[in-house]
């Protein structure tokens, strides 16, 4: 199935089923498709181990905090064996799709002298790029933890399961948000796309029972983390082009130009982000949006009837709108186009 609860899932099973599915995808990646095409497993590996944390962030209301902390340091160190390869390879792939974009521009010769340069220092850079195959300790990690999935203890169901969860990652995306406003920098940047990555993630798996509000949320959540991912992968390749180790018979300055050009704000430390990204923060993040209480609005029935048919134990009694207190606003106003 896909990342989705199913709507006629409890969300226990529904947890329960998605955990099994992210982990034995991330499992078969690096156990076998690593043999066909290591970087492209461990890509695909990495994303699902994010899913999988995702879920345990969701599901964090339901899980006891011990099992959960273990289970997502488990992930996370599994994650670590893989992260190695990522930096190498995004900053040539992002290099020529730089030089397409722009194709004419420059010299042909300016690109393929830098991207050999960089392929040079990433074949030479053990700790970057990965061998022909992990060296098994990811694997083990993750074996272990599928292990214990059905195991896994969930308390209590419904919207109280979830609700904590979501909560937090909307909180947890505003005030990422805000640091990201105040001080633009690659980190900051960086860490407000992890969050809006994590808010994508739940609402993906809620909106197969959200209805299409949901589901409208969670396209806004995919491309905004896109935005944010383009320009962190510029500002990797701006960053290996100005630290002065490049030693190619080119201008290295005009390339940093171009880069510029795609991102006017990286001189002032703020993204193209916080401009061309406007509508979809202030419908994900502004105040027109009530937060998980206008997402818990949105589910059709269940919600919305008393003693929804079939659905007690999965979301449960309490108001929509108590979801949303206390997640604070930043002010988005002020954040200049």
């Amino acid at each position: 199935m896909s990342y989705g609860f199913g709507a006629d899932e409890s969300v226990r099973t529904a947890v329960v089923r998605c955990a099994r599915e992210q982990l034995d995808r991330a499992v078969g990646e690096l156990s076998e498709g690593i043999n066909e095409d290591p970087i492209r497993a461990v890509h695909d590996a990495r994303k699902a181990i994010k899913k999988e944390r995702s879920l345990l962030r969701l599901a964090r209301g339901a899980m006891p905090p011990r099992q959960r902390r273990r289970e997502n340091a488990a992930l996370r160190d599994a994650a670590r064996e893989l992260s190695g390869t990522r930096d190498a390879d995004v900053i040539i792939a992002t290099l020529d799709s730089l030089s397409g974009r722009f194709a004419g521009q420059l010299p042909a010769a300016t690109f393929d002298a830098i991207r050999e340069q960089l392929k040079a220092g990433a074949d030479t850079d053990g700790g970057r790029r990965p061998g022909p195959a992990p060296d098994g300790r990811a694997v083990k990690e993750l074996e272990a933890v599928r292990m214990r999935v059905n195991d896994w203890k969930l308390s209590g169901g419904g919207w109280r399961a979830i609700e904590e969860g979501l909560v937090l990652s909307y909180k947890r995306g505003r005030e990422a948000f805000a640091r990201a406003r105040r001080g633009g920098s690659m980190e900051d940047l960086h860490e407000w796309r992890k969050r809006v990555k994590d808010l994508w993630h739940h609402q993906r798996l809620l909106a197969p029972v959200g209805g299409p509000g949901v589901q409208g949320e969670a396209k806004d959540a995919h491309r905004l983390s896109d935005l944010l991912g383009d320009d962190h992968d510029l500002a990797l390749l701006r960053q290996e082009l100005t630290r002065g180790k490049m030693a190619v018979p080119v201008d290295l300055d005009a390339v940093v130009e171009l880069i510029d050009h795609q991102v006017p704000s990286f001189s002032a430390r703020q993204s193209r982000s916080a401009s061309a990204s406007t509508p979809i923060r202030q419908r994900l993040f502004g105040a027109e949006c009530g937060g998980p209480g206008t997402v818990a609005a949105r589910w059709p029935g269940p919600l919305t009837k008393p003693n929804p048919p079939h659905w007690p134990q999965r979301l449960g009694s309490r108001s929509p709108t108590e979801s949303a207190r206390g997640v604070r606003e930043p002010d988005l106003r002020s954040f200049a186009a």
